[in-house]
C-alpha cells in the first residue's frame, strides 16, 4: 500500500502545519503581503485548473499539485496571523494610558495557595475618562476573600488595575510560561487585591458554557453526596468529568510514574470508551442505510453531550471532533482512509485555532491515534491466542505498545521521563477505568434514585480506591521510572524517524528502511557521544533567580556544587520549577547536589566562610557585616555576590574587595537593590541584577 499517494489530506496538512510554524517562529511576510500572495496564487490555481481541463486533461498535473501545496502553505501562515490577537488594534495592550478595564470570567476561578486564578476576557478599557471597546484575554489572580469566593463563569467585573506583560523565564532552560500562555492567546496578567475590583453583572458569558459549567458542578456534588470523597473523589472527577483541580501532586506523580497519566485527563481514550458503549447499545439500528445514518447522528450527539458534561474542555472538544470526523467518514458508506479522516479533523481544528499545534495534549492525542492506526494491527498479528481472555489481554497490550511507541519521544522531550511498567499498569488501569466511566455515568443517570445511587457510589468508591492502589503499587516497584532525561528537538525528530523506518522495515520488509533506521541511530548516538564529552568538560557559575532566595551553583563536569541554605536545596518543587530542567540539560540530577562545605568531594575547589576558590577563580558571597570585619586590606575576587539584605554600602565593600563582577542576587529586596544600583552608578560600577536580568550564567572554562 502506498500510504503517501492514498493520503492527500495528510500531505496538505503537512503544508498547512509548515505555514503555521513559519508564522510563529519566523514571520517573514506581513499579513497584507501574505494575503495578497494567497489571493493571487488561489486565483491563478483556479484559472490554470479550468484551462488545463479544456486544453490538456492530464498534462501538467504535477505543476497543479505543487501550486495547491503553496496555496495551503500560505493559508496556514494567514490563519496563524489572524489568530494572533495581540496584533489586533483593538487588543487592550495596544491602548496607552489606561486606568482600568471591564471584562468577564471565561472559566470558573480555581483556588490556589494564596489566590484565585481565572481568565478574564477584557471588553472595555478606561482611557482617560472614556471607556473604549477592547478585546483580549488576561490571566487574572484575585485575593481570597468573601467576594472572590462567590465568583463564577460569566461574571462581569470592573477593575482599576492595569494588566502587565507576563515575564519570560528568568533561569536557563526554565519552563517558558510566557510562551505557553501566548499559544493560548494570553500575553498579560493582573493581580486584583480586595477592593480593587467590583462585580457588575452575572450571567454575561456564553449560555452554553454557563450551562456546561453549572451541570458539571452539580455532577461533582453527586459523587461527593454518594460516599466518594478525598482523592478518590478527585480522581473520579478528573476521569469522568475532566475536573482536575482537586488532585494532589503526589497522586499526579504516581500516575505519571505508572504510565497511566492519560487516565486523569479526559481525552481520546475516554471519548473512545463512550463511543464503544453507545455504538453497542445502538447496534439494533444497523438494519439498513437510513437507520445506520440515524445511529451515526445519535452517536455524534451523545459524544458532544458528553463534552458538555465535562465543561467543554479543549481536550474533550478535540477528541469529540476527531471521533465526529471518523463517524462522518463511516456514514458516507464509501471506503474511507483513516489517515485522511484523521488529517481532516486535525486540519479543521488547526484552521479554527492554529496554536493548538503547540499544545502537548494535541500532539500526544494525534500521535497516539496515528500509532494505533499504523502499528497496532501489525503488532497484534504477532500473536493470536485461542483463549478469549488471552486474546483480549493481547489486544489491549498491542494498543498500549503502539500508543507508547508513538508518544514516548514526546514524553521524553516534554516530561523528561519514561514509565517502565506502563504495560503492567495499563493492563489493569484501562479496564478498571472503563468500569469507572460506565459506573460513574450510571451513577449520574440514577442520582435522583437515592438508594440505588448510594449503592453504586459505595461500590464505585471501592473500584476507584483499588485503581489508585494499583497505581501506587506500580510507582513503588523497583526502577519504575526512568527520569531526569533531557533530549533536544532535533533528537526528538531523529527518534521519530528511527521508529517510523524501523516499523516500516518490520511491516514492509524492505531493507532500505532498515538502513535508514540504523543511520538515524548512528546519528543519534554520535550526537550523544559529542554531548557527553561537552558535559564532562563543562565549567559554569550560575546565580539563579528565585524570589527571596540566594542560590549559587557551580557545575564542574558532572559535579553539581550548590551554595544555598538547606531549606532551599530541600524544596524539591522550588528546584523543579527553577533549576531542574537546566540540570538535566547539563547531565545532572536533583540527587547529585554537593554542598560547598564538603570540600573534599569538590574537584578543583575549596570553600570557607562564604569564599569559594575554583581553580584560579575566586567567588565571595556577602550576606552581612561579618564578611568585612577585621579586614586589613582589599581581597581580589572575580565575582562578588551581594545576598540577603545586609546594610553594607559599596564604599565599604570596595575597601574589603577588589572585584571584576558585581552581582545582586534575588534574595535582596527591591528597595535595597535600587539603592545599590544607584550607588554603583555614582561610582561608575557595573551591576548585574538577577531580579531584573534573570540568572547570571558564566562559563568558567573561558579565560
Amino acid at each position: 500500500m502506498n500510504y503517501w499517494n492514498e493520503t492527500p489530506l495528510f500531505r496538505f496538512l503537512l503544508l498547512f502545519i509548515a505555514g503555521i510554524l513559519l508564522a510563529v517562529y519566523n514571520p517573514c511576510f506581513s499579513f497584507q503581503s501574505a494575503l495578497m500572495t494567497f489571493i493571487i496564487l488561489t486565483a491563478g490555481f483556479f484559472i490554470q485548473y479550468f484551462l488545463r481541463r479544456k486544453i490538456a486533461r492530464y498534462r501538467g498535473r504535477w505543476f497543479q499539485g505543487i501550486w495547491s501545496y503553496i496555496c495551503v502553505f500560505f493559508m496556514g501562515y494567514l490563519m496563524t496571523m489572524l489568530a494572533t490577537e495581540k496584533s489586533y488594534p483593538a487588543h487592550f495592550r495596544n491602548f496607552r494610558n489606561t486606568s482600568g478595564f471591564i471584562g468577564y470570567l471565561t472559566e470558573p476561578p480555581k483556588e490556589k495557595t494564596n489566590s484565585y486564578k481565572t481568565i478574564v476576557e477584557i471588553l472595555f478599557v478606561l482611557e482617560g475618562t472614556e471607556w473604549k471597546r477592547a478585546s483580549g484575554n488576561c490571566l487574572t489572580y484575585m485575593s481570597i476573600d468573601a467576594s472572590s469566593s462567590n465568583l463564577r463563569y460569566g461574571d462581569l467585573i470592573v477593575s482599576e488595575v492595569n494588566p502587565v506583560e507576563v515575564l519570560p523565564p528568568s533561569n536557563p532552560s526554565q519552563f517558558d510560561y510566557k510562551r505557553w500562555l501566548g499559544f493560548h492567546g494570553i500575553y498579560d496578567q493582573v493581580f486584583l487585591s480586595s477592593g480593587k475590583w467590583k462585580l457588575l453583572e452575572r450571567h454575561f458569558g456564553n449560555p452554553i458554557y454557563e450551562f456546561s459549567f453549572g451541570l458539571r458542578k452539580h455532577l461533582l456534588d453527586v459523587f461527593e453526596t454518594n460516599h466518594i470523597t478525598g482523592q478518590d473523589h478527585a480522581v473520579i472527577s478528573a476521569l469522568i468529568l475532566g475536573y482536575e483541580d482537586e488532585i494532589d501532586q503526589d497522586v499526579i506523580s504516581a500516575y505519571a510514574a505508572a504510565g497511566a497519566m492519560h487516565i486523569l485527563s479526559v481525552s481520546g481514550l475516554h471519548v473512545g470508551i463512550i463511543y464503544v458503549a453507545i455504538n453497542f447499545f445502538l447496534g439494533f439500528l444497523n438494519r439498513n442505510r437510513k437507520t445506520r445514518l440515524f445511529k451515526s447522528l445519535l452517536i455524534i450527539l451523545f459524544l458532544w453531550f458528553y463534552a458538555l458534561l465535562t465543561g467543554l474542555s479543549p481536550s474533550v472538544l478535540r477528541s469529540a471532533t476527531m471521533f465526529s470526523f471518523i463517524i462522518i467518514g463511516q456514514m458516507t458508506g464509501h471506503h474511507t482512509n483513516l489517515y485522511n479522516t484523521l488529517s481532516a479533523s486535525a486540519f479543521f481544528l488547526l484552521a479554527l485555532n492554529p496554536f493548538l499545534l503547540f499544545q502537548v495534549g494535541f500532539q500526544l492525542s494525534y500521535m497516539a491515534v496515528l500509532g494505533i492506526i499504523f502499528l497496532q494491527p501489525a503488532i497484534q498479528a504477532w500473536f493470536d491466542p485461542d483463549v478469549f481472555i488471552l486474546r483480549q489481554i493481547w489486544s489491549l497490550t498491542s494498543v498500549s505498545i503502539a500508543a507508547q511507541l508513538a508518544t514516548f519521544p514526546l514524553g521524553l522531550f516534554y516530561f523528561h521521563q519514561f514509565p517502565v511498567y506502563f504495560l503492567f499498569s495499563n493492563l489493569i488501569v484501562i479496564p478498571v477505568s472503563t468500569v469507572i466511566i460506565y459506573g460513574g455515568i450510571l451513577l449520574l443517570a440514577v442520582s435522583s434514585w437515592h438508594w440505588a445511587a448510594s449503592v453504586i457510589g459505595f461500590l464505585l468508591g471501592y473500584v476507584v480506591h483499588f485503581m489508585n492502589a494499583v497505581v501506587s503499587f506500580t510507582e513503588h516497584l523497583p526502577y519504575s521510572l526512568i527520569n531526569e532525561i533531557s533530549i533536544s528537538t532535533f533528537e526528538t525528530w531523529i527518534l521519530y524517524f528511527s521508529i517510523i523506518t524501523m516499523s516500516s522495515f518490520f511491516f514492509i520488509k524492505e531493507h532500505r528502511y532498515l538502513l535508514w533506521s540504523v543511520a538515524s541511530v548512528v546519528v543519534l548516538m554520535s550526537g550523544q557521544i559529542t554531548e557527553q564529552w561537552q558535559l564532562n568538560n563543562q565549567k559554569k557559575l550560575i546565580v539563579y533567580s528565585m524570589k527571596g532566595k540566594s542560590f549559587v551553583n557551580i557545575i564542574d563536569g558532572k559535579k553539581n556544587i550548590v551554595l544555598a541554605d538547606s531549606s532551599t536545596t530541600g524544596n524539591k518543587s522550588l528546584l523543579m520549577f527553577n533549576v531542574c530542567n537546566y540540570w538535566w540539560d547539563c547531565g545532572l540530577g536533583v540527587n547529585d547536589i554537593l554542598h560547598a562545605g564538603d570540600s573534599s568531594r569538590i574537584l578543583n575547589g575549596s570553600y570557607y566562610k562564604n569564599f569559594f576558590q575554583y581553580g584560579n577563580r575566586r567567588i565571595a558571597i556577602v550576606r552581612d557585616s561579618t564578611m568585612i570585619a577585621g579586614s586589613s586590606g582589599p581581597v581580589d575576587v572575580d565575582f562578588l555576590i551581594l545576598s540577603t539584605n545586609s546594610r553594607l554600602d559599596l564604599k565599604n565593600l570596595m575597601n574589603r574587595f577588589r572585584f571584576r563582577n558585581l552581582i545582586v542576587d534575588s534574595s535582596v529586596n527591591a528597595g535595597r537593590e535600587t539603592k545599590i544600583i544607584k550607588e554603583a552608578k555614582q561610582l561608575d560600577i557595573e551591576v548585574y541584577s538577577v531580579r531584573k536580568k534573570g540568572a547570571f550564567v558564566f562559563d568558567l572554562s573561558s579565560e
